[in-house]
């Protein structure tokens, strides 16, 4: 019995193995982008480096993990959105959305760019004015706005205030009637691509064009704009075109049936990260099961910021001028599109753990920094070894005491030790917000511009994670400053 089970094991064993190795063979060749595509250079020994600073060095000084931010991508990424396309008079007014990545140094070196701010809670409203920007460069969105969030809105007298839903409108009249001003508002609709549930009217079945009838009534709301936001990633020029297309026969209709000309167009964001894509189950499931390479992002695939611009200004541009109407401003609320490529984490091979066919790379930041690369495609780079062969297969993991913390389920690197530092890409859309303290404290964030390195959030200490809780008495631990950083 004992050799049957022995002789079964052995084959199950090598029909997995030509498994793999078929899946691997038969898998689209697609290599991911260089360093370079995210600004960052090497060195002759193969480090990684950024503005002339190897970024393993970095990580020495501030401590791991590290979230670094490129000042330089940043800027250009804000010059992109705001440059107005050739042979065009205007182009589009930008509200970076906050909840994106709401650190306020990186918002503070945007708003210095021209991007305005786009919110979506009290909190947010309250920091985009303590970062000292102009009422009327703020749009406030967001589904479950308080009452004190809308009276403080309508008070500083904001450029847009966007209704989320029909049952809203009453809410933000009466509170208007109570401030004794007169909000600029806009609605939000839902046009049959994209998101809906709890964000929107829908325009099917007259819902929208109801609300508006609505709003315009009210004697204490001033109507002059449309919110659309697709959802998830346009990443090609046909998806951009078919959902502006939608919006644009509902602003028709609604100046056939009313006479309403709208003073704003709000499209939202949504624009893709040319080297981020979502992973589907069946591409985790044969890179768990059979070790096959997740497939990159294709940059060139990937709607440029430019062709972004272009494409969106000159569609609503020809749709007015065939109307003989004037054009209104067109508001756009990019978040990823802006953050994503400019910031990376910067983790540290903690350990390395052999078990049968399986290396589990051990890495000092999970899921509770790098929730996304669960579901997202993350360009991983080894910090110190870039011009190594990529000759060893990793499960990487986290610190967290969860077999859902695994980043990466097969993952080809260069041989690696412990003490030697990786580089998550794209790490400036969602990684910090939906972070948490799971056990570990949270990492410094420092800037990288011109050489200069500067510390814009300190790392958690041990001490932060208790600040708010009662009950628990002084004791007589060491500091925190080894494991959080600066």
């Amino acid at each position: 019995m004992t050799l049957v089970r022995t002789v079964i094991g052995r084959s199950k064993a090598l029909a997995k193995a030509l498994a793999r190795r078929y899946v691997a063979n038969a898998q689209p060749q697609v290599c991911p982008a260089p360093p370079e595509h995210w600004g960052l250079t090497r060195t002759s020994s193969g480090a990684l480096a950024l503005d002339g600073l190897v970024l393993h060095d970095v990580g020495r000084e501030w401590g791991f993990p590290l979230h670094i931010v490129n000042a330089a991508r940043l800027r250009d990424n804000a010059r992109r959105f705001l440059a107005v396309p050739e042979g065009q008079e205007r182009g589009c007014e930008v509200y970076y959305s906050y909840k994106t990545n709401p650190i306020p140094g990186v918002l503070s070196e945007l708003h210095s760019s021209g991007l305005g701010a786009e919110v979506i809670s009290h909190y947010e409203l309250w920091l985009a004015r303590r970062l000292g920007v102009p009422a009327d460069r703020i749009v406030f969105n967001g589904p479950a706005k308080s009452d004190a969030s809308i009276r403080e809105a309508i008070d500083a007298g904001i450029q847009l205030l966007n209704v989320n839903h029909r049952e809203e409108i009453a809410r933000v009249a009466a509170i208007a009637e109570q401030c004794g001003r007169k909000p600029r508002i806009g609605l939000r609709v839902t046009v049959g691509e994209g998101w809906t549930g709890q964000f929107g009217v829908p325009v099917a079945g007259g819902l929208a064009l109801a609300a508006y009838d609505e709003a315009r009534h009210s004697p204490h709301l001033d109507v002059v704009g449309i919110h659309a936001h697709r959802g998830g990633m346009l990443r090609t020029r046909e998806d951009l075109l078919s959902f502006v297309d939608a919006v644009l026969r509902f602003v028709d209709e609604l100046y056939a049936r009313t006479g309403l000309a709208l003073e704003v167009l709000n499209f939202g964001g949504s624009l893709a990260t040319p080297t981020v894509r979502g992973l589907s189950r069946r591409d985790l499931r044969m890179n768990r099961t059979f070790q096959r390479d997740l497939t990159p992002a294709d940059p060139a695939a990937s709607l440029s910021i430019e062709d972004y611009i272009s494409t969106l200004t000159g569609q609503v541009d020809a749709f007015f001028r065939a109307r003989g109407r004037s054009r209104p401003r067109i508001f756009i609320e990019p978040g990823r599109s802006v953050t994503s490529d400019a910031q990376l984490l910067l983790a540290s091979v903690m350990t390395l753990k052999k078990e049968h066919a399986t290396t589990f790379l051990v890495l000092d930041a999970g899921i509770n920094l790098a929730e996304s690369c669960r579901s997202e495609y993350h360009q991983l780079f080894p910090a110190m070894q870039v011009n190594r062969p990529t000759d060893a297969l990793y499960t990487v993991v986290g610190p967290i005491c969860t077999p859902g913390d695994t980043l990466y389920w097969s993952a080809r690197l260069p041989a690696l030790a412990p003490g030697d530092s990786v580089a998550i890409m794209d790490a400036g859309a969602y990684f910090v917000p939906f972070a948490t303290s799971f056990s570990f404290p949270q990492p410094p964030i420092v800037l990288i511009d011109g050489g200069a390195v500067t510390l814009l959030r300190r790392g958690e200490q041990f001490e932060d994670l208790v600040a708010y809780d009662r009950g628990a008495a002084p004791g007589r631990g060491g500091t925190a400053t080894q494991d959080a950083g600066r």
